[in-house]
């Protein structure tokens, strides 16, 4: 019960909203990415390792616990109006994707984890930097979803990348998020655990609404009301950061191995 209150699984994710939104966005970024990596590391160790011969017992909580995250992630943040804790519903609804990954106690299942943890650390950076960089470089809080109107119709690049990042972290192909869950799922499936699998499924397609309506925003609301422009006089070398991390991003449909064998390598190495 304590890890899953510090990875912020359902029934114990409630502090999470809160800190999300009341942190600023830096530190949002480094607690949102890098706990989770060390989090499931540990709970790997432990149930993977030490707590085996003890799998029927733990292994229904995290069954309960991984369908009600993906439930309460998904559907809870459709009716969310700020961004930061919109983001947080999102962490629930991927804590439940990886937690389904510790289900099936296989090497494809734990390949399938380390595989979504690296994913997720690494598209939950990419998204907070574009979030920050655009907070700075406007001189203005952006807290609400409505402040995101007509963000594409001038910062081009920008809304570019957060686009794709958005699919990604929704698991439309061929980027990197959508392999992610798909493995985990593949897992579950292989494994006999259809019904979970369907519903994860169903909860998955719930939660892309929320994804496409920032898209909505972006390139389909056109209003000088609540929108922002980036400042393009910046001499920082941000934009070439983001599109190295853009590039990382898509380039797993051109190599499908080289993450899958990274993961690979990471779990081997730390277990």
């Amino acid at each position: 019960m304590a890890f899953l209150f510090k990875i912020g699984a359902v029934p114990f994710h409630w502090w999470l909203c809160d800190v999300y939104d009341g942190s600023i966005l830096s530190v949002t970024a480094l607690f949102a990415a890098m706990p989770k990596i060390i989090f499931f590391g540990i709970i790997v160790k432990m149930f993977f390792f030490i707590f085996f011969d003890l799998s029927s017992i733990w292994l229904t909580l995290f069954l309960m616990s991984s369908v009600l995250s993906i439930g309460v992630g998904s559907i809870s943040a459709i009716y969310q109006k700020r961004t930061k804790r919109l983001f947080a519903y999102s962490t629930i609804s991927h804590t439940g994707f990886i937690l389904l990954g510790i289900l099936t106690l296989s090497p494809d299942s734990f390949k399938s984890l380390v595989f979504y943890v690296i994913a997720y650390a690494f598209l939950t950076l990419l998204l907070f930097s574009v979030l920050v960089y655009s907070s700075i470089s406007s001189n203005r809080s952006i807290l609400y979803i409505t402040n995101w109107v007509s963000f594409g119709f001038k910062n081009y690049f920008f809304a570019f990348c957060f686009t794709l990042t958005l699919f990604s972290i929704a698991g439309i192909p061929p980027l990197l998020g959508f392999f992610s869950k798909f493995l985990v799922l593949l897992s579950t499936i292989s494994n006999e655990y259809y019904i979970t699998a369907i519903i994860v499924i169903l909860l998955s397609s719930v939660s892309c609404f929320y994804y496409i309506r920032f898209i909505k925003n972006f390139f389909f609301v056109k209003t000088a009301k609540y929108g922002f422009w980036i400042s393009n006089s910046s001499k920082q070398n941000t934009e070439f950061i983001l599109a190295f991390c853009l590039f990382i991003n898509i380039c797993f449909f051109m190599y499908p191995n080289l993450l899958s064998n990274f993961s690979t390598i990471i779990g081997l190495a730390l277990f």
